[in-house]
């Protein structure tokens, strides 16, 4: 605070000209002086002092113009004074709410969305607020301004710079110690977030057992939770965490209700929920980087669900987007976070779609549905907590990254690792521990030298393929699996080929395309391919092809490699460590697996590309992996758990119901049943009863980690 005495201006203005004093004080002036003369008081030279603190200060374009003016609130919530201004400016008028902010302080917050000078008027049914005018004039700036749909499925800013969502998760990070907060901004500021999902009220859920410094109202007498009167310490502190993620560029998705309470938020009635949704529109709705998510998981809150049967109906989401579409003067974003029951995203008042789901094939379909941007929220945490919404590996969150994009939507990211103190990413903020953040920057980083994302269409569909593109100038295939992929590419010119691996962060070139048809055989899951036109008279890359004799067999296998290519330079990579240059090589294989061969031809130009092959290597069928059930010899070693217990001859007794009991085989994930691509069992175990019985000749596929083995 700066207390306006005449020793500090007399001292400052000794040392600084006029314009510097103001430059300095002026920002400072956000907050009435604590010491200030009542409303009517003579001023020392006899003017009258009128009851609104005025400052006539620039503001920039996007930036919040703040006014403040003193009155004595009625008796009951100060929350129902009706007090709003109007502002105009040639011809825009826009009108905004006021609010209480405690004691007898009431304010008024503008965000100018041009430049200009902005004249405005208050109203209000208490004398002291209505009828008090001035003016203020709003700058050019360096604010791109608020998040804006555009072009029926994209989001951009509101000066037309693009905008491509990278989201993170942390429901309760302002509900945290302060030093805490201050290490999830730092290490937000470093990250490639530029949008966080965070809640108005404290979160009461696994992880989430500590009692925050504030919260949005105060306690009556009572010990209870008074919801018609709020705690301006809350609001102040809160609004300076949106602040803090403005000038970070990141956007604050402001999540309003949610189900996991123990304090009764979520039980407020239909009066106290809309006065409440009033009181943020007025306080907040003019930072222009808030987003209002209706609630997390919001159908856990109503009576939709038979798992979480809450108060609230369909029929009060709707009230709440009708409010917002209404009162909230610049129509921030709005969207609502499902659970298990989604809601219409189709409704003109929902702005994007946001979703919990992991149906990353279900992209193209989502948008053609609802004909808005897509957020997938939610689509699980990177971590390893028990929970199944948050175990994803690394790997797994990144593809969903690039799968969402792939299908023109925009993907949200959380984390979940397990902390000996409960500090998770998703819950509290702090630090991240996981892997996919620099690849989702990598991502982030790759897409911006694309063209336009809203430029390219997904032109895929709903079973598994991934096809983004600009016709005739960029393409983009995801390749999930080893399965092969076809792309129409237009027009009259060969294409450059370029492998992308979302993991290693690597752009190889492959080769040339020819236009038309043309089929793209990955060399291994999660391979990208891009292809873009030649330039008039630009060289060609040359183009690799391997013969490789034999290509499955028992270990050790001797295989000949042969590269054909009129390239002046090969060299091989045989994906256990060994590398080798010259058009022939000899390679061989020692362990069981499927291994990629890569072979990189150079002509006397610099120019590259690329071709691969597989080597399969099977294990000797005779000798078995896993050993369980038996007296003697079995392997990896075993450990019983719960009511397990042996029989007979070293057999495994588990029982059919509970208390449940289950064996342990080993202690990592077993690296010579990962390599394999199929394999037969023996017998059967039917999963409801634990009933088991013969049977031979089952192929089994399972790719749980990693996309290529068993756990």
């Amino acid at each position: 605070e700066w207390q306006m005495q005449s020793g500090h201006r007399s001292y400052l203005q000794a040392k600084l000209s006029d314009q510097e004093f103001i430059d300095i004080i002026e920002p400072l002036m956000i907050q009435p002086p604590r010491k200030q003369l009542a409303a009517g008081m003579d001023r020392a030279d006899g003017s009258r002092r009128s009851a609104a603190v005025i400052h006539r200060q620039a503001v920039e374009q996007w930036g919040v113009f703040e006014t403040s003016f003193k009155a004595h609130p009625p008796a009951g919530s100060p929350m129902d004074v009706k007090f709003s201004a109007t502002f105009n400016k040639a011809n825009q008028s826009i009108s905004v709410p006021g609010f209480w902010d405690g004691g007898d302080t009431f304010k008024v917050r503008f965000s100018p969305p041009t430049t200009g000078e902005w004249k405005f008027t208050t109203k209000s049914e208490v004398a002291a607020l209505d009828g008090k005018s001035d003016a203020f004039t709003a700058t050019t700036g360096n604010s791109h301004g608020p998040v804006e749909r555009f072009d029926t499925f994209y989001l951009r800013y509101a000066d037309g710079t693009p905008y491509h969502q990278f989201g993170t998760t942390c429901y309760a990070w302002t509900h945290q110690p302060e030093a805490m907060q201050e290490q999830t901004l730092k290490t937000l500021a470093a990250s490639p977030f530029n949008k966080i999902r965070f809640c108005v009220f404290p979160k009461s859920y696994a992880y989430n057992q500590n009692e925050p410094e504030f919260f949005a109202f105060k306690k009556g007498a009572d010990g209870k939770f008074d919801f018609s009167q709020p705690d301006p310490a809350f609001w102040h502190h809160f609004e300076q965490r949106i602040l803090d993620l403005q000038r970070l560029g990141i956007e604050a998705d402001l999540i309003l209700w949610h189900p996991y309470d123990r304090w009764g938020f979520k039980k407020m009635s239909d009066a106290e929920d809309d006065r409440y949704l009033r009181y943020c529109i007025a306080r907040l709705a003019a930072f222009c980087n808030v987003w209002w998510s209706l609630a997390n998981e919001y159908d856990f809150m109503s009576d939709l669900d038979t798992r979480h049967r809450g108060i609230k109906t369909m029929e009060d989401w709707d009230r709440f987007f009708s409010i917002l579409q209404k009162e909230d003067p610049y129509g921030r974003m709005r969207g609502i976070h499902n659970g298990s029951i989604w809601y219409d995203h189709t409704k003109d008042w929902v702005i994007h779609a946001s979703l919990q789901t992991s149906d990353m094939n279900g992209g193209v379909g989502f948008r053609e549905k609802y004909q808005k941007p897509v957020i997938y929220d939610e689509c699980k945490y990177e971590g390893n907590i028990p929970q199944g919404w948050g175990n994803l590996n690394a790997k797994t969150m990144t593809q969903r990254f690039w799968l969402g994009t792939m299908s023109g939507c925009y993907v949200g990211h959380g984390e979940t690792y397990k902390h000996p103190e409960d500090i998770l990413w998703w819950a509290k903020g702090g630090v991240l521990h996981g892997e996919s953040p620099k690849r989702i920057q990598w991502l982030n980083d790759f897409m911006a030298k694309a063209p336009p994302f809203h430029e390219l269409k997904p032109v895929g569909d709903d079973k598994g393929r991934f096809v983004l593109a600009k016709s005739g100038e960029y393409y983009l295939v995801y390749c999930v699996n080893t399965r092969p992929q076809t792309v129409e590419l237009a027009g009259s010119r060969p294409y450059k080929m370029d492998t992308i691996d979302p993991w290693a962060m690597t752009i190889s070139p492959v080769g040339t395309a020819r236009p038309g048809t043309f089929t793209v055989n990955p060399p291994k899951a999660d391979t990208v391919f891009r292809f873009t036109p030649y330039a008039v008279g630009e060289p060609l890359r040359p183009e690799a092809r391997i013969e490789a004799t034999p290509t499955e067999g028992m270990p050790p296998l001797a295989v000949a490699f042969k590269a054909v290519t009129e390239a002046a330079q090969a060299d091989w990579d045989f994906g256990d460590g060994t590398k080798v240059a010259g058009r022939e090589a000899k390679h061989t294989f020692t362990q069981p697996g499927v291994h990629t061969v890569t072979l990189k031809v150079t002509d006397p130009n610099g120019a590259n590309a690329v071709a691969y092959t597989e080597v399969v290597t099977d294990r000797d069928v005779t000798q078995p992996i896993v050993r369980a059930g038996f007296a003697s010899d079995e392997l990896p070693a075993l450990k019983l758990h719960g009511t397990a217990k042996r029989g007979a001859d070293g057999a495994l007794l588990l029982p059919d119901g509970a208390p449940w009991g289950w064996v342990q085989v080993g202690d990592q994930p077993l690296a010579d049943l990962r390599g394999l691509r199929s394999f037969t069992i023996s017998g059967w175990l039917r999963p409801a009863s634990l009933e088991t019985g013969m049977g031979g000749n089952r192929i089994v596929h399972c790719l749980n980690r990693d996309t290529d083995g068993i756990d």
